[in-house]
């Protein structure tokens, strides 16, 4: 199975955390992607992701998703399940990127 980079997709974390919360997570679990920082929830917002109330001591966080955006900026495919636990397969994101050409 070709990876993403592969198929000339980037992958990148979005979350409330500070960058290096998020360095460390990345480090520990030896993550090759970007981790985007996004304090005020700017990003989150935008793409209808904030799940208010949900984080600690009842901060707003982002609500689990895998979004697919093609270059032009649009999301082409996502994921977005009810429970944080769940993610989809690896393959069917790699068959989404594949379908961008």
């Amino acid at each position: 199975m070709p990876t993403l980079n592969d198929l000339g997709a980037q992958i990148l974390a979005v979350s409330v955390d500070p960058q290096e919360r998020s360095q460390q997570l990345a480090d520990g679990l030896k993550l090759s992607y970007r981790f985007l920082s996004d304090r005020n929830l700017e990003v989150i917002r935008r793409y209808g992701l904030e799940h208010a109330g949900s984080g600690r001591g009842g901060q707003d966080i982002a609500r689990p998703a895998t979004i697919i955006v093609d270059k032009a900026g649009v999301i082409r495919w996502m994921s977005l399940p009810d429970r944080y636990s769940i993610r989809p397969d690896p393959e069917e994101i790699v068959a989404a990127v594949k379908v961008l050409g």
